[in-house]
């Protein structure tokens, strides 16, 4: 096998990795979210009225979901298509491990697959994205990306 191909194959099977692990987490918000359904409506039908219980509290540890088959980020209710951007794949990647920062050499490699690109590139990138989400009415989504000394991270 030769160095590139078992380089390539690395990077498949830490993707992978990455996609099913970003799976399970939406599986459990989703069945979190069907919970707090459940419970609203069971609530909402019962006779007795509980005092200081939030009806629709926000949940402020959700990520922002990355719709693949539409290249669209969901972010409170709000939706913006992003395309097969670089910006997608960045907040894709950000957005799999929400509130850890990730070094500038992991996102060059793992965004786009080169380790040997400058940092200029990577930061013109979060800069496009951050325009493009405010622009989209995510401006709280924008801002929660942070950078610090070459790593950056998704801060929910």
């Amino acid at each position: 096998m030769t160095p590139d191909k078992a380089r390539r194959l690395d990077t498949l099977t830490n993707q992978l990795a990455e996609t099913l692990m970003t799976a399970a987490i939406c599986a459990q918000e989703i069945r979190a979210a069907v919970r707090a359904e459940f419970d609203d409506d069971v609530h909402a039908d019962s006779s007795r009225h509980v005092i200081g219980l939030a009806q629709s509290q926000p949940h402020h540890g959700s990520r922002p979901l990355l719709d693949e088959s539409t290249l669209c980020v969901i972010w409170k209710g709000r939706t913006l298509h992003l395309g097969h951007t670089l910006s997608f794949r960045f907040l894709g990647r950000l957005a799999r491990r929400p509130n850890q920062y990730v070094t500038h050499l992991d996102l060059l490699r793992d965004v786009w697959d080169d380790e040997y690109l400058g940092t200029t590139v990577l930061r013109a990138v979060v800069q496009r994205l951050r325009i493009k989400l405010r622009k989209g009415g995510m401006g709280d989504l924008a801002a929660a990306i942070r950078g610090h000394n070459g790593r950056y991270m998704l801060d929910l």
